[in-house]
C-alpha cells in the first residue's frame, strides 16, 4: 500500500481546518479594513500631529456644528481629527440618543473631560463614573431635589434684592457691565445654599472665589484639549498655565467648610447643601460613606455648576431682554409685577407665575446655553451604521444643532410655538401655549429630551441641581425687570457665545437703567 494513500484520509481534515481558518482570517482583515474605512466622511485638511483645525479653542462648539452642516447632513454622521485623536460626531436625534441611552455604563464621558475637571479640583458627581458615581448620587441628590430646594428659595431672594440696590446705586445716567454682578450673586447664593455663609460678594464689590472659578474654567478648557497632560508634572505641572493658585485658594477654602460642616454637633437640624449631604453621608455605612476629599470635590462641582453656568444664562436672558424689538420686555415685566407678595411667594407660586419668563429661558438654554453639546466615549465595542467601533472610541454629540433640525421624529421635534419660529430661530415664546383659544392666558410648555431639549442632561445622568437654577435665573431677572426697564449702551458692541469649559459671552454686556413705571 501506497503510504500517501494511507495517509490522505488523515490530511484531509487538517488541511480543510486550515483553509477554513485561511478564509475566516481573510474575511476579518476584510472586515478590520472596512472598519477603517467608514462609510460617513471624514473632516478633510488633516494635519499630522494637530489633526484638524478649529481655530481658536473658544470657536470649538461653532467649528463642529459648521462642519456638522457641510460634513454630517448625508449620514448623520462625520468624523474629525485634534490632536491624533479621532472623533465621532452624531448629528442627528436618533443616532445621537440611540447612543446616548447606553449612558451611564456603556457610554461614558471622555477622559479628558474628566481628567481635565478633577485638576481643578471639581472631582465630584459631574465627573465621577461607575461606583464612584453611584455612591455620590445617592448623597448629592435627595440634597437637590424640589422639596429641598423649598428651603433654598429664601436665600435667592435676599440676594436678588441686594443686586437690585447695588445696580441701582450706580445710578441712571451711566452704562453697567452687569457680567460679574450677576456672577457675585449665583456665588453669594451658593454660598449661603451650600454652606450658609454670607460672603456678599454682591455689595463687597470683591468675588475672588468667582474670579478663581472663571480662572480655572477657562484652563480646564485647555486642558481638556490639550494631548498632553502637562499638569500632572510633579511640583510644575499645576502652574504651568497658571491654574494651580486658583485651584489651591478654591481647595483651601472649601476645605475648611467641610471640616467646619463635619464637626458640627446639629448637623441633621441643618439646611445646607452641604449639611444634607454630610448627614446622609453620616446615616449611610461606612462603605457609602464620602471622604472628605470627595466632599470638597462635589463642593466645588456645585459651586462651578451653580455660579458659572447660571450667570452665564442669565447674562445670556437679559441680553435678549434688551435687544428684542418685538415688546417682550413689557410682556415679561408686567407678568413679574403681577405676581402678588414677590417677597413671600415660594417656588412653586413662582415658577406657575411667570411662564413667559420660563419659555425665555429654555429658548436660551437651547440655543445660547452653556451645555450645547456633549463629549462620550463608549466602554464596549459597538457597531455604528454597519462598522465595529473599538472601546474607547469618542463621540461628540451636537445637541444644540441637532435642535435646531427638522428632520427627525415628529414627536421628538422642538415645537415651533406660537409664532411658527424657525427651530434654527431664537424665538423667546416658543415654548408657550395658549390656555384657551384667542385668551391672553398662556402656560409654558415643559421641554425634556423627548421634544428635543437636553441643556440639562438625560436620564440618569441628569443634572440634579435643574430646579435650583431655574428658580435663580427666574428670581434675579424678574426681580431686576420689576424695578428698571433695561437696554444696552449705545453703539454696543456686538455678543458671541465662545467655549470657554461652558458657552459664555465673550464680552461685558454692558446695560442701560432706568426706574420702571408701575
Amino acid at each position: 500500500m501506497n503510504l500517501n494513500d494511507s495517509l490522505q484520509p488523515y490530511l484531509l481534515g487538517p488541511g480543510l481546518l486550515a483553509g477554513t481558518l485561511l478564509v475566516a482570517l481573510a474575511i476579518t482583515r476584510r472586515k478590520r479594513r472596512q472598519s477603517d474605512q467608514p462609510p460617513w466622511p471624514k473632516v478633510p485638511g488633516a494635519l499630522p500631529v494637530v489633526g484638524n483645525s478649529i481655530g481658536k479653542v473658544e470657536d470649538l462648539c461653532v467649528r463642529i456644528e459648521e462642519w456638522a452642516e457641510k460634513y454630517g447632513k448625508e449620514r448623520g454622521i462625520f468624523e474629525f481629527n485634534l490632536f491624533g485623536i479621532r472623533y465621532i460626531v452624531c448629528c442627528t436625534d436618533e443616532i445621537a440618543s440611540e447612543l446616548e441611552s447606553q449612558r451611564p455604563y456603556n457610554m461614558q464621558r471622555i477622559p479628558q473631560l474628566n481628567e481635565a475637571v478633577k485638576s481643578i479640583g471639581a472631582d465630584g458627581l459631574f465627573a465621577a463614573e461607575g461606583e464612584v458615581w453611584k455612591k455620590d448620587r445617592r448623597l448629592v441628590v435627595p440634597s437637590l431635589n424640589r422639596k429641598n430646594v423649598k428651603d433654598y428659595v429664601a436665600a435667592v431672594k435676599v440676594v436678588s434684592q441686594r443686586l437690585v440696590d447695588t445696580l441701582e446705586s450706580h445710578g441712571y445716567n451711566n452704562a453697567i457691565a452687569v457680567n460679574n454682578h450677576i456672577l457675585s450673586s449665583t456665588v453669594d447664593i451658593i454660598s449661603l445654599v451650600a454652606f450658609d455663609r454670607d460672603i456678599d460678594c454682591v455689595r463687597k464689590g470683591k468675588n475672588e472665589i468667582g474670579s478663581d472659578l472663571q480662572a480655572v474654567f477657562r484652563i480646564s478648557q485647555v486642558r481638556i484639549l490639550s494631548p498632553v497632560a502637562y499638569w500632572n508634572i510633579p511640583i510644575v505641572g499645576q502652574y504651568l498655565d497658571g491654574a494651580g493658585w486658583a485651584v489651591k485658594r478654591l481647595e483651601a477654602s472649601f476645605s475648611d467648610l467641610v471640616k467646619e460642616n463635619e464637626s458640627s454637633p446639629d448637623i441633621s437640624e441643618a439646611k445646607t447643601f452641604l449639611s444634607k449631604v454630610i448627614s446622609l453621608s453620616k446615616s449611610n455605612n461606612s462603605d457609602n460613606r464620602m471622604s472628605h476629599k470627595r466632599l470638597i470635590g462635589n463642593l466645588m462641582t456645585m459651586f462651578a455648576a451653580g455660579s458659572e453656568t447660571t450667570h452665564v444664562t442669565i447674562c445670556s436672558s437679559l441680553w435678549e431682554i434688551a435687544t428684542d424689538t418685538t415688546g417682550l420686555q413689557d410682556e415679561l415685566a408686567a407678568e413679574a409685577l403681577a405676581v402678588e407678595d414677590f417677597g413671600g411667594a415660594g417656588l412653586d407660586e413662582i415658577t406657575n407665575s411667570l411662564p413667559r419668563l420660563r419659555s425665555l429661558v429654555y429658548e436660551v438654554l437651547r440655543i445660547k446655553g452653556p451645555s450645547p453639546f456633549l463629549g462620550l466615549q463608549n466602554m464596549q465595542e459597538l457597531e455604528l451604521s454597519g462598522t465595529v467601533l473599538p472601546p474607547h472610541t469618542f463621540f461628540f454629540f451636537p445637541w444644540r444643532y441637532i435642535s435646531t433640525l427638522d428632520d427627525a421624529d415628529p414627536s421628538r421635534l422642538i415645537p415651533l410655538g406660537p409664532n411658527n419660529a424657525s427651530r434654527k430661530d431664537f424665538c423667546a415664546r416658543r415654548w408657550l401655549t395658549e390656555e384657551e383659544e384667542g385668551s391672553k392666558n398662556v402656560s409654558v410648555q415643559q421641554p425634556t429630551h423627548k421634544n428635543g431639549w437636553r441643556p440639562f442632561g438625560v436620564g440618569m445622568r441628569v443634572c440634579p441641581g435643574r430646579d435650583l437654577a431655574e428658580i435663580e435665573m427666574l428670581v434675579i431677572i424678574a426681580s431686576i425687570l420689576r424695578k428698571f426697564e433695561i437696554s444696552l449702551e449705545e453703539n454696543h458692541a456686538p455678543m458671541k457665545l465662545v467655549t470657554r469649559f461652558t458657552e459664555s459671552p465673550n464680552i461685558d454686556i454692558r446695560l442701560m437703567l432706568k426706574p420702571r413705571e408701575a
